[in-house]
């Protein structure tokens, strides 16, 4: 049957099914005829994204998209507006670093993840906030430095659209107050999402009625709140506290709240109480009244180690209606940060005084016990809140995990679980003397933890594992094997775990037999140079190994074809203390991979991406740029002294053609530094004939099939 002869239904189902898997296919679907083309407009512009730069700019967009909804008349069919951006309307610039401040480009060298590539059954996790941060400032809230007028394109857009309804807002300046009136006029039943909320006049004699009229407004469904328990400049925060004053009723219609708490630098100069909460004080007293949120996330540095915020938090609403709760941050599993998590003692009193019954997905992040009694009782304690819970549908962990606690999590959740994250983690801290000894190790995967997966949890569509990377021999390729039994799976993330945490914390280990003389000879500490090259070995992931693994999972599926694989490549150079051995040479072999099947029914393809791609970049052109600047003061030094060096006669360099005035750019990068990391890395990749430098002379040790 012909396309354009289907009923309108059929087409519909088509393209919405298109339109979530695959939506370039939704654009050619919408070529194949008229009726498909005016049914796939119901799903192209059912969700519109609006990016905002400037006045000019912003007023251009509107214009071609008001211009394509119009030609298509498809003014009816948006249901969702996205803004994100800052619209600079050149007011005056805060003297302030300020949240608008945070660097993303800095989060993604850190954690060499692209964000918007992050996967989500891992504990959500924010850019941590480097720069100064004001609770209050002035500037944020001086509307009169403000030209809200330059919104309006805005504001007549969302006026034109009859059946919107959400709104999400990513926007680091404050809610222009026309748009909030456009919403109450235009479209009362239209749900808020609020990605950038700051409550910053609470410390105020008056606080400023707009914000509380946002705050309060009956179009907030979902809140995400940034604030600093004390700024930069020693001023107390309080929206957490107003938070959840508004939870309990004075934001009528929220919903969904998530609460990410930073500490800025500067905070710590300041050693005096805590004062005593101001603002909402207009407002009438709750009377014990409890809010009914449904989702709830307390991020970045929320202080979990006591029930203490978990109480207060629960006097304010019922968690009996949540279906979403999200706990740590900090990292959380990204970096070698340490994390904010939920230790044991919080785990036992939410099993023995919390009624979660509506809870279906669960994001967590443990922390170790640091009382002693209280650290020797953390996996009983896990175990007992993971079996107190009702089965969940998705779950993610991170943080320090054992067999008692997977068993756990698996005997009770399993059954019904479409969605698992786990990612074992200890902290990295060295012992606190004045606590207990951090000896723990993280929890390696084997092939039995695989097959306990796939026994108990039949529904299983989404995995994110770790697996130890062991120089790609078969005991690797077993793992991968193994993985390929999940017969539901479609989407799989594997954490390839290239640290070796026994060199530090296993008073029984002893050197790799295979270890030849020099690999025996001390890195540093405890650590040899054969852990070392050991640890080079397994961060190098090219594509063409993420290729094979790719393909190892997909010869030996089961079941439903994989349709995802991503690879994050870390661990590189940790060897269980607060250090990372040369962290340069790990950061730059430590690539992460996005593999994607193409949907296609005449051929196999897929699409390859490097993940952290632009980060891994920027922070090589960083490394670069001042390895360069180091390298022509050492060589304008040398030339001074002895002239023109050939390379037998420099002393520092493996290569020296010319005088160093002389060296272009590439050239210099040819010039290796004589250090021992490079030393031991051109032990492992010789350099190639005509090398423009180590980065491109490396490839992965091919898995042993």
């Amino acid at each position: 049957m012909d396309l354009h002869r289907l009923p309108r239904e059929t087409l519909l189902q088509i393209v919405g099914y298109l339109g979530d898997s695959h939506r370039p296919s939704l654009y050619a679907f919408g070529l194949a005829s008229k009726s498909c083309y005016i049914s796939a407009t119901v799903f192209i512009f059912r969700h519109i994204h609006l990016a905002l730069r400037n006045p000019r700019e912003l007023q251009h967009d509107v214009d071609a998209l008001l211009e394509a909804l119009s030609r298509t008349d498809s003014y009816r069919h948006v249901s969702t507006l996205s803004l994100k951006g800052c619209l600079d309307v050149k007011r005056p610039v805060s003297i302030h670093t300020g949240f608008d401040g945070v660097d993303p480009l800095g989060w993604w060298k850190s954690t060499l993840v692209d964000e918007p590539r992050i996967n989500t059954l891992l504990p959500n996790t924010e850019p941590i906030h480097r720069g100064e941060f004001i609770n209050d400032d002035e500037q944020y809230n001086d509307r009169s430095s403000k030209d809200y007028t330059a919104w309006a394109p805005i504001i007549s857009l969302v006026k034109t659209l009859p059946s919107l309804a959400k709104l999400v807002y990513g926007c680091p300046d404050q809610f222009p107050p026309g748009l909030l009136d456009a919403l109450h006029s235009h479209h009362p039943q239209c749900r808020l999402h609020h990605l950038k909320l700051r409550l910053q006049t609470l410390s105020w004699d008056h606080p400023d009625p707009y914000e509380m009229a946002l705050a309060t407004s009956p179009s907030l469904y979902s809140a995400r709140l940034y604030y600093a328990w004390r700024d930069s400049k020693g001023v107390e925060g309080f929206s957490q506290e107003a938070m959840m004053e508004l939870v309990a009723g004075l934001a009528p219609n929220l919903k969904e709240v998530a609460v990410v708490k930073f500490k800025p630098p500067g905070a710590d100069r300041f050693i005096h109480g805590r004062g005593k909460r101001k603002g909402l004080t207009c407002f009438p007293p709750r009377n014990g009244k409890r809010g009914s949120l449904t989702s709830l996330s307390l991020l970045g540095t929320a202080y979990l180690l006591s029930p203490t915020l978990l109480q207060k938090w629960s006097g304010f609403t019922d968690f009996s209606c949540l279906h979403h709760l999200a706990l740590g941050g900090e990292g959380a599993g990204w970096s070698r940060d340490h994390v904010n998590g939920v230790n044991g003692e919080v785990m036992a009193w939410m099993a023995n005084n919390c009624s979660f019954t509506q809870l279906k997905v669960l994001r967590l992040v443990l922390e170790r016990d640091t009382d002693a009694t209280q650290r020797a009782n953390y996996g009983d304690n896990a175990a007992l809140f993971f079996t107190s819970l009702a089965p969940l549908d998705e779950l993610s962990v991170t943080g320090p995990l054992e067999p008692k606690i997977l068993k756990a999590i698996l005997h009770q959740h399993g059954p019904t679980l479409e969605k698992l994250g786990l990612h074992s983690l200890e902290d990295a801290s060295g012992d606190d003397p004045a606590q207990v000894s951090r000896h723990e190790i993280p929890m390696v995967f084997a092939k039995e933890h695989i097959q306990e997966i796939h026994t108990q949890c039949p529904v299983l569509e989404e995995l994110a594992i770790p697996v130890k990377r062991t120089q790609s021999d078969a005991a690797e390729v077993d793992i991968y094997k193994s993985l390929a039994r999940l017969d539901r799976l479609t989407s799989l993330f594997l954490i390839l775990d290239c640290s070796d945490w026994r060199v530090s914390r296993d008073s029984s280990y002893s050197p790799d037999p295979s270890f030849d003389e020099d690999d025996r000879e001390t890195w540093s500490f405890n650590v040899k140079r054969g852990d070392v090259r050991v640890g080079l070995i397994n961060s190098a992931v090219d594509e063409t190994l993420a290729r094979a693994i790719w393909s190892t999972i997909c010869q030996h599926k089961v079941g439903r074809r994989l349709e995802s694989l991503r690879l994050w490549t870390t661990g590189g150079g940790v060897f269980g203390n607060d250090r990372q051995e040369a962290p340069s040479l790990f950061t730059s072999l430590s690539r992460s991979w996005s593999i994607t099947r193409v949907p296609r029914d005449d051929k196999e393809v897929i699409s390859v991406e490097e993940l952290g791609r632009r980060a891994r970049e920027a922070s090589e052109k960083e490394h670069l740029e001042k390895e360069r600047r180091w390298k022509r003061r050492q060589m304008f030094a040398h030339d001074n002294t002895t002239g023109t060096a050939t390379m037998e006669e420099n002393q520092g360099f493996a290569k020296k053609p010319k005088p160093s005035a002389e060296l272009t750019d590439s050239e210099l990068d040819a010039v290796e530094l004589d250090t021992e990391a490079m030393r031991l890395f051109r032990r492992i990749w010789p350099r190639a004939e005509n090398s423009k430098g180590w980065r491109e002379d490396w490839t992965s040790f091919p898995l042993q099939i």
